[in-house]
């Protein structure tokens, strides 16, 4: 996420602020995750209802802040626009970090969604999919998994394989009338535009259910 052959955003009020800190891949995703914070509180009767979490994951995850209900976009930018990368990819760290974080600040008023990013190849075990999918299925509710490719599209093969066990379980789960579709998928990206927009269509498909967002 350090390498600079992408950048954030131009044009957002809070560009220069990313620019100062990452001008690089990550500050792109930071403008990408800014963007998708605008959209998901805009037009929100008493103010936005989803929950956050981030989870930053390199060798090793963390939790940078978990089930936020009141920041402001602005307010969640400031709390991570200033973490440096450094290097590494463990994507099962940062499923199983996910997965905590799920099931400690889980709401019955809100459905799970998990947007999960990576520029790196990294291999991951079905088992620890299967997990947060198949613990979300057994506290009521499917998960809504969403994982995105910011770099070799060649190496997406463990974030297609996310979204391919993520949708089989949210498909064998009882129905719900209330959210008859789960939505889950994949995309890959290479550009910073084509970036927010991703996240732009992710929040675009979560308009119906109430959201308990985690970011990995």
């Amino acid at each position: 996420m350090g390498g600079r052959d992408r950048i954030p955003l131009p044009g957002q009020p809070v560009t220069a602020t990313i620019s100062q800190h990452n001008n690089n891949r990550f500050g792109a995703v930071l403008s990408a995750v800014y963007g998708f914070w605008i959209s998901r509180g805009s037009g929100n009767q008493g103010g936005r209802r989803d929950a956050y979490s981030v989870i930053l994951f390199e060798s090793s995850a963390q939790v940078q802040f978990a089930n936020d209900l009141n920041s402001t976009p602005d307010q969640l930018l400031n709390s991570i626009v200033r973490e440096r990368i450094r290097g590494g990819t463990n994507f099962n760290g940062a499923l199983l970090a996910a997965q905590t974080t799920m099931e400690t600040h889980w709401s019955t008023e809100r459905s799970p969604v998990v947007i999960f990013l990576s520029d790196g190849e990294c291999g991951v075990s079905d088992n620890v999919i299967h997990d947060i999918c198949n613990r979300a299925v057994a506290r009521g509710k499917p998960l809504s998994f969403h994982s995105v490719s910011f770099g070799n599209t060649a190496s997406s093969a463990s974030l297609r394989r996310m979204v391919t066990i993520a949708e089989q379980v949210a498909a064998s789960a009882p129905p719900n009338p209330l959210n008859p579709l789960v939505p889950c998928g994949y995309t890959d990206v290479m550009d910073t535009i084509r970036l927010a927009e991703t996240f732009l269509n992710i929040a675009d498909s979560l308009k119906r259910p109430r959201a308990a967002l985690l970011r990995a």
